[in-house]
């Protein structure tokens, strides 16, 4: 079961990456919503499983890890990210553009962010990313309409 908690909690590992795993876990989400994406009712199956994993394993990952939200742990960050990419076209810059501004918010943690990061475990561990992952989506798809008219 350990190994189970592990794999899911640290995305197939991605969170072993020794420097910036919250970045390789955004990479790791990235390439799962790019493997997903092909429909919509599979995408937001994969997310709504990814979400339901992470509320199972998050807590159980921190006592193996003994830390609270420890940078091995990175669900939340693939979550965030499918988040960004939600309806949003997948060309490569809007792509990109989703990807910097997912990792920008999670890692400044603006309002509410760094508040919601403050809920009890795992909840908390979860949705900063979800709001990070939100405030991305909003920003790729405004840019997306502004761009064109």
């Amino acid at each position: 079961m350990k190994t189970v908690v592990k794999m899911v909690a640290t995305f197939f590992y991605a969170g072993y990456v020794p420097r910036m795993p919250g970045t390789a876990g955004s990479a790791a989400g990235l390439l799962f919503a790019l493997a997903v994406s092909f429909d919509k009712g599979v995408y937001l199956s994969s997310l709504s499983l990814l979400i339901i994993l992470a509320m199972l394993t998050v807590r159980r990952a921190e006592i193996l890890f003994g830390k609270r939200d420890s940078g091995r742990i990175v669900i939340d960050e693939a979550i965030g990210m499918m988040i960004a990419l939600i309806f949003v076209p997948l060309k490569p810059a809007y792509v990109i553009s989703a990807f910097v501004l997912f990792r920008i918010f999670d890692i400044f943690k603006p309002f509410p962010v760094k508040m919601a990061e403050r809920a009890p475990s795992p909840v908390g561990v979860v949705l900063d990313d979800v709001i990070a992952g939100i405030y991305a989506n909003i920003i790729v798809r405004a840019a997306i309409i502004a761009l064109s008219k």
